[in-house]
């Protein structure tokens, strides 16, 4: 529900913030720093002590007030200008070595080799421009929603406004299927679900008020910007908008990371084309000073001997050269499902160390299932298909979007072996038949449903499903239509919370059934355990992942317990760690120590936030390693914009999309493993392309420099662009090459890349000029003639 403005500070100066504070009712008595997310302008024990107050909502006046302070519920976005960015493209360091060579043309007017030079550094800056400007479109995403609408309470009365002049304090009113605009807290209204997967990765909708979390009074009642109201209608009052949300911040983030830094094959090559200009630099000053000064060369000749050692000396064609290698790879990994949006993705996921995986979605199929197999308990002689029945017996298939009732009727579905869930509650129909009012649907008190049927015998079956406590025995209080105690309570009791405790431990949620035939006496049917689980491919592809020498970590939302139990199912390492791990117990070098070892060794993190996710990747980023990360939600977007590769699963939001580098197009891991393979066989071409470029660049600069200094011979400037772009035309075709990937990441390192190019460069020198020297010394004298011509 956020949009953007652009350049917009949403923070006022603290003496307004102050000033403004000061004017205003008891409401709006509580400051707001000037850094991090601001604080609302209520106290949160206003929602008990003061909800009255609250849910009279602000006037227009304390809104306007409001608005000067927080700003607007908005994330404020600073684009670079696409002239800045076009101008960028021409700032590097080959880049303004071309352009000296295109000056030096100017200088001797040589018009072949300068529009040769120019076309080939436009070539490159034009590339480099749709390239970066592709990279822009990670915040764009979060924009979704521009003109979005909301019954806001102003001045006592409801009236629908825009979501970006909403602020904190104003009363919301919303209803099942709205996408909720800000930050905010239940005041009053129905029992409600809100669907949180996109920013936390829970598979589940939340209930809301729930039972608050350990140490966070009135979290029961957060309800997140972003998420979706899925049951129920509510009001709820403002905490915090724009980048002070949840989403804002997770859109700041963005925007910090998605600056993307050079791929590290890249980096290392400029690093060695900076080496070798340095030295081209050198020689050129050495050489014109001697040209010039001892052999009395006229200046257009220097100069156009300097111009040959520049132009030498860049490897002009080679951004073109990597862009097209990367561009053919990038084709074949479109073909194995994934489309790759920033090119330099390729080139990192070679020397990709960690892989960090979001779980819901990503490893496992992200819908609920039911297990009627040996992992449903059984009680009082039932089978587990029976429980099942009785299970569906209690669900509404009427409500697809529930996820436990579409979860119990899919699992009864394939049990009867029916084609569809209508065909196989139809045929259940035909048995049971269901009681005038017999239904009674789920809501947040009463933790359960039931249904009243007869069967073609004339017996009647009372089915419930719910919450193992609530099926055991329900608390008259909660007002519920049926009430019971089941029979033998004390000691089935006893049996029935050690099973759903195993259940737990082991990752599964839980639903209780309890059946009733005619008057008899409440009878615990079983528990059906509840799981979202891994993809059929996930376990084979992790292992093919690790035996590439990739260290693969899962990063969720979801519980502990979940996250462990399905580390152990797909062989991924059980060391699944809480966020406490993740801040160091004090600013210590030694704290701090300790808690980037424990996240670089630990196998995966449970109930993590967005932000919790972006430290993990900084942190194993600060201890030297290519980080991957894939996700699908909101609350993945950061992570992927700060990761080396960020990698938007199938399916994942429009966010994930653009923080990503590659967007899968099919389900699961398997379309990473592929791009592994791929991404390192394209960095054996593109290390074999530069080793041969700076060598035939060492080799040309060093042959001509000597030629100059020994024999006081001379090339045409326009014969070495030429030579130098032949040679990178006819090795384009490396590109096609056949190469086998390694088994490990491939680390590109300046030293190695020079010692080997250097090496085979100065002993092609050394060939070169002896060859010269032969001829020059004994062959005959039309060799001396037509050098000297």
């Amino acid at each position: 529900g956020l949009v953007h403005s652009k350049n917009r500070d949403t923070r006022a100066p603290p003496d307004l913030q102050v000033a403004v504070m000061a004017k205003t009712t008891p409401l709006l008595e509580k400051g707001a720093p000037n850094t991090g997310p601001m604080e609302p302008p209520f106290p949160l024990k206003d929602l008990d002590d003061n909800k009255d107050k609250l849910l009279q909502g602000l006037t227009t006046e304390e809104a306007k007030r409001m608005v000067e302070i927080y700003g607007l519920n908005e994330v404020p976005e600073e684009k670079e200008p696409l002239w800045k960015m076009f101008l960028k493209q021409f700032t590097g360091p080959m880049q303004i070595m071309i352009e000296c060579a295109a000056l030096l043309c100017l200088s001797i007017q040589s018009w072949p080799d300068f529009i040769i030079i120019m076309v080939l550094l436009m070539t490159n800056g034009i590339l480099g421009f749709f390239e970066e400007k592709s990279a822009q479109a990670s915040v764009d995403a979060l924009k979704a929603g521009l003109e979005k609408k909301m019954p806001v309470k102003r001045d006592g009365k409801f009236d629908t406004i825009p979501v970006q002049q909403v602020v904190p304090g104003d009363i919301l009113f919303m209803r099942g299927g709205d996408i909720i605009p800000a930050d905010c807290y239940y005041l009053s209204g129905d029992p409600c679900q809100c669907d949180e997967a996109a920013l936390t990765g829970e598979s589940l909708p939340v209930k809301v008020p729930r039972k608050d979390e350990s140490g966070k009074p009135y979290s029961g009642r957060r309800m997140w910007s972003g998420s979706i109201l899925k049951v129920g209608e509510c009001e709820a009052v403002v905490s915090h908008t724009g980048v002070n949300t949840m989403i804002g911040e997770a859109a700041k983030a963005i925007q910090e990371a998605s600056s993307k830094e050079l791929g590290a094959l890249e980096g290392k090559i400029i690093d060695a084309a900076k080496v070798l200009i340095g030295i081209t630099v050198l020689v050129v000053v050495l050489l014109f000073f001697y040209m010039y000064t001892v052999q009395d060369v006229p200046l257009p000749d220097v100069l156009e001997m300097s111009l040959s050692l520049v132009i030498a000396s860049v490897p002009v064609a080679l951004p073109m050269v990597m862009k097209v290698t990367l561009s053919i790879g990038a084709k074949e990994m479109a073909d194995e499902g994934g489309i790759v949006t920033h090119l330099t993705a390729l080139e990192e996921i070679a020397s990709m160390k960690v892989l960090c995986s979001d779980k819901t979605g990503t490893l496992t199929t992200a819908q609920m299932t039911v297990y009627y197999d040996n992992s449903c308990r059984c009680y009082n002689a039932f089978t587990p298909e029976q429980v099942l029945e009785f299970a569906s017996i209690a669900s509404n298939e009427a409500n697809k979007d529930d996820p436990i009732d579409s979860a119990v009727l899919q699992a009864y579905c394939e049990s009867v072996g029916a084609d569809s869930i209508d065909a196989a509650v139809a045929a259940r129909k035909q048995r049971y038949k269901l009681e005038k009012d017999g239904f009674v649907g789920f809501n947040a008190v009463v933790k359960r449903t039931s249904a009243i049927v007869k069967n073609l015998e004339g017996r009647t079956y009372f089915c419930a499903k719910g919450m193992v406590d609530v099926i055991l025995k329900t608390d008259p209080k909660d007002e519920g239509k049926h009430q019971w105690e089941v029979e033998h309570y004390a000691t089935m009791s006893q049996d029935v919370h050690q099973a759903d405790f195993t259940l737990g431990v082991s990752g599964f949620k839980t639903l209780g059934v309890c059946v009733r035939v005619d008057d008899g006496p409440f009878k615990f049917a079983g528990i059906l355990p509840i799981m979202d689980p891994p993809r059929h491919d996930t376990k084979r592809t992790i292992a093919k992942i690790k035996k590439s020498n990739v260290a693969v970590k899962m990063i969720t939302g979801d519980h502990h317990n979940i996250g462990k139990e399905l580390a152990r199912q797909i062989d991924l390492g059980t060391d699944i760690r809480t966020p406490d791990c993740l801040k160091p117990q004090s600013d210590s070098a030694f704290h701090i120590g300790a808690r980037d070892e424990t996240i670089l060794h630990a196998d995966g993190f449970a109930k993590v936030k967005p932000l919790d996710k972006h430290e993990v990747i900084a942190v194993l980023q600060r201890k030297g390693m290519v980080v991957g990360m894939t996700g699908d939600g909101v609350n993945d977007a950061p992570a992927l914009a700060k990761a080396q590769i960020g990698i938007a699963v199938h399916g994942a939001t429009d966010a994930a999309r653009s923080a990503g580098d590659i967007v899968l197009t099919r389900d699961g891991l398997s379309p990473i493993y592929t791009a592994i393979q791929i991404s390192r066989r394209i960095f054996k071409r593109l290390k074999s392309y530069v080793i041969y470029r700076i060598c035939i660049s060492v080799q040309v600069v060093f042959f001509l420099a000597c030629l100059a200094l020994v024999y006081d011979l001379r090339f045409k400037a326009l014969y070495i662009i030429l030579l130098a772009l032949f040679h990178d035309l006819q090795i384009v075709t490396i590109a096609y090459d056949k190469q086998v990937a390694s088994p490990f990441p491939e680390t590109p390192t300046v030293m190695g890349l020079l010692m080997q190019s250097y090496a085979m460069g100065i002993l092609m020198f050394m060939e070169t000029m002896g060859l010269i020297a032969f001829g020059y010394t004994f062959m005959s004298d039309t060799f001396r003639a037509s050098y000297e011509a």
